[in-house]
């Protein structure tokens, strides 16, 4: 099995195809964005065009263009890498043209390894084929005739091209470069009577324990407030109330919405938020437990490699990919002691700073 470990741009350009397409499959890599796609499989079958979804959507977030801003050098050596690997042509990063100063960097650097295209302001789900038509002006069949005289939906495939979020290409490239497999997720945590915080969550945390880290007293409020992973648009009902249930952290989440509980998310669609100084705070060590997933919504469960009682520690590998349909490595997330495992989820336990010294910190880090 290929190794996930530090590699230089000249390193990765030598991977074949299949070891890349192994690496992006072992670290568990999927669709960031939502849609939660198992990101290996796109690339057994590259295509020529590759473009970067930037047009972070949502009302309120800020995640996407903050990882842009502070991880611009990395993109630009993933861009090189990649072209060199999978035969990539041409990358294009999708931008709205409000967020043209953000992305000011990369217009003045494309020097032929990437462009910009800027599309319209009201594209607004995250949907690819709108995307894919605004930057390209090509339109993705709707439905495609098949070989035993069947029919499927269009892909971009189809037209010669790759969808990729931002999120998602930056875990390719810390697992191409640096060896690291997904651990954690970039997110919001927002609403109409809650500051944003840009957090960098360990995948598996509690929203609730999040809202707590943000500054929302979760006890006083509890039965008066839902939230939403996700925004305003595309979401699904994390806590419908506060103090009943919880919800966690996946590879797929990017905000956590806290809205009064009975009223539509959608009445938020106008929410503005203001870019906090801080930028992202991270909060690996200073959450209490995890629960994380085995397989998923596109995927088989990956095999455990560990059993109840185990002691882990944060990036070890706790889950291998089946050869069955799509399947992903699974990688623990935090320091602690595997409390229970199932239903396909690996609980984690016990490897956190207290939970107010934790709120302290996060505040403290904040305040710098």
């Amino acid at each position: 099995m290929v190794e996930l470990k530090k590699r230089t741009l000249d390193e990765v350009k030598a991977l074949s195809r299949e070891d890349a397409v192994e690496i992006m499959r072992q670290a568990g890599i999927v669709g960031a964005g939502g849609g939660g796609f198992p990101t290996y499989f796109k690339y057994k079958n590259p295509q020529p065009h590759m473009i970067v979804n930037c047009t972070e959507s949502e009302p309120g977030y800020w995640a996407d263009k903050l990882v842009h801003r502070e991880y611009f050098d990395e993109f630009l050596q993933l861009f090189d890498g990649m072209k060199t690997v999978f035969g990539i042509e041409q990358i294009s990063m999708g931008v709205h043209y409000k967020d043209q100063e953000w992305f000011s960097n990369y217009a003045e650097q494309a020097d032929g390894i990437y462009d910009v295209r800027y599309v319209p302001d009201k594209y607004a789900l995250g949907e690819e084929k709108t995307l894919i038509k605004h930057a390209t002006d090509t339109k993705v069949p709707r439905r495609v005739d098949m070989p035993d005289g069947s029919k499927r939906s269009g892909l971009p495939l189809d037209v010669g091209i790759i969808v990729n979020n931002s999120e998602t290409l930056l875990n390719v490239y810390k697992a191409l470069f640096l060896g690291k497999p997904v651990t954690t997720k970039f997110l919001q945590v927002f609403g109409p009577d809650v500051e944003i915080k840009l957090f960098e969550a360990p995948l598996g945390s509690s929203a609730t324990e999040l809202l707590r880290l943000a500054g929302v007293d979760v006890e006083a409020q509890a039965g008066q407030l839902s939230v939403i992973d996700g925004g305003p648009y595309l979401n699904e009902m994390g806590i419908e109330e506060l103090g009943t249930g919880d919800a966690y952290v996946r590879r797929t989440t990017n905000g956590f919405l806290v809205i009064p509980k009975g009223v539509a998310s959608k009445e938020y669609a106008d929410i503005k938020t203001k870019l906090p100084e801080e930028g992202f705070i991270s909060l690996v060590g200073k959450v209490s437990g995890v629960d994380l997933p085995l397989g998923g919504r596109f995927l088989k469960p990956a095999t455990p490699l560990i059993s109840e009682g185990d002691e882990v520690s944060f990036e070890q590998k706790i889950g291998e990919p089946v050869d069955e349909g799509f399947s992903i490595g699974v990688w623990s997330s935090m320091d602690g002691t595997v409390s229970s495992i199932e239903d396909g989820i690996v609980a984690i336990e016990g490897g956190a700073v207290p939970q107010e010294e934790a709120r302290k910190e996060t505040e403290a880090e904040a305040a710098r």
